[in-house]
């Protein structure tokens, strides 16, 4: 899977969702590569991308959040770990999905 592609799957679940960042307030949801998977082969990279989704929200049961899970969750090309917390101050919940896409 391409970053291009990742980034329309991404589309298809919050058509709102933005690359690197977003001026939104309330619930929004946010992508960005942060690094190159180093895996050689024929003497070029054919690792693919580690990549970070956010999705910020006030809801308790989101329903972007649940789909962003579901569809990594069913891709045999993503791996993604789950981390979730609540900043007090902005009342908002921070699902945070740490992506190895290739």
């Amino acid at each position: 899977m391409t970053l291009d592609q990742f980034g329309a799957l991404l589309v298809t679940i919050d058509p709102d969702v933005k690359h690197f960042d977003s001026m939104e307030n309330g619930n929004f949801t946010v992508w960005q590569e942060y690094a190159r998977i180093k895996a050689y082969a024929d003497g070029r990279n054919q690792g693919g991308w580690k990549v970070q989704v956010e999705r910020y929200t006030t809801d308790e049961d989101d329903a972007v959040a649940t789909a962003l899970e579901s569809a990594f969750d069913a891709s045999d090309e993503i791996a993604f770990h789950h981390e979730l917390d609540y900043d007090a101050e902005s009342g908002l919940i921070r699902h945070l999905f740490d992506c190895e896409v290739g």
